[in-house]
């Protein structure tokens, strides 16, 4: 390692720390970073996708919108197998999401809206209703994509349009659902006045409402009062939604279908680090790692971020970079920038360690994944 580390003109520690920095990266707890994976691929001969550092990502041609494809003079015309198709495809579209992340998703997505919007154009009779909730499901999730790129003025642009196309059908559960997305895009904008409305109107009937659908409008309500700095309404809010999400579950085609206990709690611990109380955010992340469900592997990755500002707020360096480093994988996996905003807002927390070498390492990989 230290003839590589000379050919590549990187400065490793003294032998000694050397061997402790091995020892942590063979028993798992450190990963190494950008310097010390330079290193092995030199030592190996190969790369960091060979040596596990890094997954395969898709090409770059990826990372624009491609341009929407222009209908046909002709309008399709909507029929059950249309809507069949548009329903089957989102369903997927929505269990990969988890996983994978918006990066890869938009453009797919999105390539439906043409058909779509001619479809609303179009519809009459039986069927514009079925037409027309598709057009919601297929806006809000846009909207949710967008807002998980980073991107709330495109995120509110289409959940704004899941509203339109709610109040059309007259959808109390569907309205109240797309009024908490406003909410959420609006808090994680700092626009918490705006927010604990727009969560108060998703609301406003909460009795005609599913239980999960309730409680992510309780947890956007109670993110926005922890925003505002109200502690107590924002507990009650807590409390009240983390009931509703330990209940039985919806139907299916429920709308808030990953609402758990889990998501619940790692709310919670994003209002305690507005509240600045980080040892109660540490104690709620820890135990709902414990129990988070595989297939919501980006919510994971949000929840590890938070952990580690957490951490370091408590001034446990050590934690607060194991739990960094988890999270950075997760978001390079899945282009999440809610991921890569939370490690952000890490780093002012990390200032008085910067120097160190491990925190160094982070600091780098961090700019180089905002600059990407």
């Amino acid at each position: 390692m230290a003839d590589a580390a000379l050919r590549l003109g990187i400065e490793l520690p003294a032998l000694s720390s050397l061997k402790t920095q091995v020892s942590m990266f063979e028993n798992g707890r450190r990963d190494p970073g950008p310097d010390y994976q330079s290193v092995f691929c030199e030592v190996y001969e190969a790369t960091r996708v060979d040596l596990g550092f890094v997954l395969q990502t898709a090409p770059s041609q990826f990372d624009a919108l491609p341009t929407l494809p222009s209908p046909r003079v002709s309008s399709p015309k909507a029929n059950t197998e249309i809507l069949s198709y548009l329903q089957s495809v989102f369903v997927q579209h929505a269990q990969a999401e988890p996983l994978v992340g918006p990066r890869f998703l938009v453009p797919a997505v999105q390539s439906q809206v043409p058909l779509i919007e001619e479809l609303c154009k179009e519809a009459s009779g039986p069927l514009r209703d079925d037409v027309i909730r598709v057009g919601a499901r297929y806006s809000e999730f846009l909207g949710w994509l967008h807002q998980d790129t980073g991107d709330s003025q495109a995120a509110m642009l289409w959940t704004n349009r899941a509203l339109e196309y709610a109040s059309e059908l007259d959808d109390p559960v569907l309205s109240a659902y797309v009024f908490q997305r406003r909410s959420n895009i609006a808090a994680e904008a700092g626009q918490a006045g705006y927010a604990v409305g727009l969560a108060n109107a998703a609301l406003r009937h909460a009795e005609r409402l599913p239980s999960q659908v309730q409680a992510v409008a309780l947890r956007a309500r109670a993110n926005s009062q922890a925003l505002l700095g109200q502690a107590d309404d924002c507990a009650r809010a807590l409390d009240e939604a983390r009931s509703l999400a330990a209940g039985p579950g919806g139907d299916e085609g429920d709308l808030a279908m990953y609402c758990s206990v889990s998501y619940i709690d790692m709310e919670a611990a994003n209002c305690a680090l507005h509240l600045q109380r980080p040892e109660d955010a540490v104690k709620t992340l820890e135990a709902s790692l414990t129990r988070w469900p595989a297939e919501q592997q980006r919510d994971r990755g949000l929840c590890l971020a938070r952990l580690a500002t957490a951490y370091a707020q408590l001034e446990d360096v050590e934690g607060a970079y194991n739990a960094a480093s988890q999270a950075v994988a997760i978001a390079q996996t899945t282009g999440s920038a809610r991921i890569l905003a939370e490690l952000v807002r890490l780093q002012s927390h990390l200032v008085p360690w910067q120097k160190l070498v491990e925190i160094a390492e982070l600091n780098r990989l961090l700019g180089t994944m905002k600059g990407s």
